[in-house]
């Protein structure tokens, strides 16, 4: 066999995976409203001084009275982080702002989400066999571009020791966090916030080309056990982008991350995109798939490629037009299921 059909028919083998929240519910992480009650619950109860001063700021943005109790499973959470966006500019313009990555509030909250999430996420031995099959299903030629925070995908790889990286390492599965992660966190601890327990930060090399803060990440992150001992460890401070107005600045912060798969549709074969509804103002994600996915199109004529959109929500072949108008798709309007994993065997067994 020629050298370039090799090539081609190691490229059928490969898949992109697009994960969306949807993906990680089957497991009981949960989706937005809830996730940010739970969260909010915590704050309340380990930090309340400055859960209190979010609590007054989520009473102006949503006009509630000092006598009624903010319900947060029920305000808009992008709507709160924007607002929250508008105090931290006006501590920025008045030199008050306590950090380069953020005002107090919104660090606390990203690692008050963060904590919910490490909890709430099964453990390796109690991940749903689904999630499993998916995990071993995957191989070192796959790519998986993620936007969501939790471990759910990490976890059930450790659990089935197969390797994967966030920087493109060989033999390894490579995993995209558009919008960052629990267990990464952005630039160096400061010397008074330095932990005397070694967490193992490892440089994700941004500022190797031209981003001039670094973003790391910690394996041992991922445990529970450095976030429930008893003392808050002063060096996890997650980067998390959170939504609204503000994801403008945050994922700059992240902006390798974007452009490393930038052209992973040219050298991919199927693509899944599970669980991820896309919202109409969700500008940053939709121009992503408007500039990469035409890379598709330039495939081999003999093994055309597809994008299969698998998502329950009755609104999602709407909201996907821009992508089936130009592409070749298949939506499922289901929950993802272990026919779909059926599924993926069989078309990269034949491709």
């Amino acid at each position: 066999m020629k050298a370039d059909d090799l090539f081609m028919k190691e490229i059928r083998k490969s898949r992109t995976f697009i994960l969306g929240a949807g993906f990680s519910a089957g497991a009981g992480v949960p989706l937005t409203a809830e996730l940010l009650s739970k969260a909010m619950s915590k704050f309340e109860n380990e930090c309340n001084g400055i859960f209190q001063r979010v609590n007054n700021y989520a009473r102006e943005c949503f006009e509630i009275d000092e006598n009624e109790v903010v319900d947060y499973s029920k305000v808009g959470f992008l709507e709160l982080c924007t607002f929250l966006e508008y105090i931290e500019l006006k501590e920025y313009g008045g030199g008050e702002r306590w950090s380069s990555n953020g005002s107090k509030e919104k660090i606390n909250l990203r690692y008050f989400l963060a904590k919910t999430l490490i909890e709430i996420t099964p453990s390796e031995n109690d991940i749903p066999r689904i999630y499993i099959d998916f995990v071993n299903e995957l191989h070192e030629r796959d790519i998986v571009i993620s936007f969501n925070w939790d471990p759910l995908l990490e976890r059930a790889l450790d659990f089935v020791n197969k390797a994967y990286t966030y920087t493109y390492e060989d033999k390894k599965i490579t995993i995209c966090k558009l919008h960052g992660s629990v267990n990464w966190r952005l630039g160096e601890a400061p010397d008074y916030a330095k932990s005397p327990i070694d967490l193992g930060w490892k440089s994700m090399k941004y500022t190797e080309g031209m981003m001039d803060k670094e973003m790391y990440f910690s394996t041992s992150v991922l445990s529970k056990h450095h976030w429930f001992n008893g003392i808050r460890n002063s060096e996890i401070e997650p980067f998390l982008v959170l939504p609204g107005y503000g994801k403008s600045f945050d994922v700059r912060a992240n902006a390798v991350m974007w452009y490393k798969p930038e052209f992973v549709f040219g050298s991919t074969h199927d693509v899944y995109i599970i669980g991820l509804s896309l919202a109409p103002d969700d500008f940053f994600i939709r121009s992503y798939f408007l500039s990469t996915l035409p890379y598709l199109t330039d495939s081999i004529a003999t093994h055309k490629r597809t994008i299969h959109i698998i998502n329950p929500d009755q609104s999602v072949e709407d909201n996907y037009s821009f992508v089936t108008k130009t592409q070749q798709c298949v939506i499922h309007c289901e929950y993802f299921d272990i026919k779909h994993i059926d599924s993926m065997r069989k078309n990269r067994q034949s491709a």
